[in-house]
């Protein structure tokens, strides 16, 4: 093997071990009203709130979520929710999932 794939697998190896043990980074958002449908376990979840953080650790992003409506979590309630799992909703009505 070359050395130049050695340090290339090496620094690939190195940048998963650091997102698993370095603390997430936070980004504030500017309470962006979402929708989102998650699992919880076995329990499916649909709530509608404001995102006001997103986490990302590593390749992983979620966003922190306030809860305003839901049909089983109390309103207030904080849930983190993948990215991918989110769809925002603009004051113009736009929608994006």
């Amino acid at each position: 093997m070359r050395v130049e794939a050695l340090i290339g697998q090496g620094a690939e190896e190195l940048q998963g071990a650091l997102a698993t043990v370095l603390p997430p980074a936070l980004l504030p958002l500017p309470g962006i009203s979402v929708k989102a449908e998650v699992w919880e376990e076995d329990r499916h979840l649909r709530l509608a709130g404001e995102a006001i953080y997103a986490v990302h650790r590593g390749d992983d992003v979620q966003w922190a979520v306030v809860v305003r409506e839901s049909d089983s979590l109390e309103p207030g309630q904080v849930r983190m929710v993948g990215l991918n799992d989110l769809r925002c909703e603009s004051a113009s009505g736009r929608r994006s999932w």
